[in-house]
């Protein structure tokens, strides 16, 4: 159940960096048209999307990483002397 909460969380906010992502271009390309300037798409959502990304992979790195590890502290195809 936590796998499936996990890829769900991060689907989630894949779909919204997307939809950002989308609506920003949408947004530049209609003032463009609008205006007859070029307009540029926004820093801020590409530094938004940047941070979210790393983010993602940071918690699913982890909650995957955990997952790995035994009671023990050990990973099950540790080597360790300790075990």
């Amino acid at each position: 159940m936590k796998d499936k909460t996990m890829f769900i969380l991060a689907i989630g906010v894949m779909a919204a960096i997307l939809t950002a992502i989308v609506g920003d271009y949408l947004v530049a390309a209609l003032e463009t048209q609008s205006t007859g300037e070029a307009v540029d798409v926004s820093a801020e959502v590409m530094t938004l999307v940047q941070t979210a990304l790393g983010g993602v992979i940071g918690i699913l790195g982890g909650y995957f990483g955990a997952k790995g590890m035994k009671k023990d502290g050990h990973c099950e195809t540790c080597s360790c002397e300790d075990r």
